[in-house]
Order: C-alpha cells, then structure tokens, then sequence
C-alpha cells in the first residue's frame, strides 16, 4: 500500500527542432543575461536533450562575455595609443 512514483518518461526524436535551437544559441551570444537564465532553465529539466541545450546556451553566454571583456580591454587600450599616434602625425 505504499505509493510508487511513475517511471520516467520516455521521449522519442528530438524534442526541439533545429531552428529553436538557432534562435537560442543566437540570443545567449547577442544577450548573454538570456542564455544563463536559459540555461539555468533547461539544464533543470530531467531529460538529456534539454540538460544539452542548456549546458550550450551557458558555454556560449559565458563566451560572448568573455569575447566582450577582451574587445572592451582592446578598445579602452587602443583609442588612446591611437589618438597619440594621429597627434603626433
């Protein structure tokens, strides 16, 4: 008389098409906030696809802020080398 809890579902073929993934990857590269916090989302879910999506949405957030950083430090650091050296020309 004890309850059991239901077996896991089975899922069958992809569970999100190819052009949802698209439309992720490219929003936690544009907007990086949006793919942790979709990331974090899907990572949370049990099935392996979605813990998939997720782990790619986190990686490719954390790379466009890692790409950002580098471009903001070259920047900061370039423009004013670059303005010494049209001065001075």
């Amino acid at each position: 008389m004890y309850y059991q809890q239901p077996p896991p579902p089975v899922y069958y073929g992809p569970r999100y098409s190819g052009c949802l993934k698209f439309v992720m990857y490219v929003l936690s590269f544009c907007i990086p906030i949006v793919g942790i916090i979709a990331g974090i989302i899907y990572m949370s879910r049990g099935d392996p696809e979605s813990s998939a999506l997720g782990k790619a949405c986190l990686i490719i957030s954390i790379a466009a802020i890692v790409i950002g950083c580098c471009v903001g430090v070259a920047v900061g650091v370039g423009l004013p080398l670059l303005q010494a050296a049209l001065e001075s020309y």
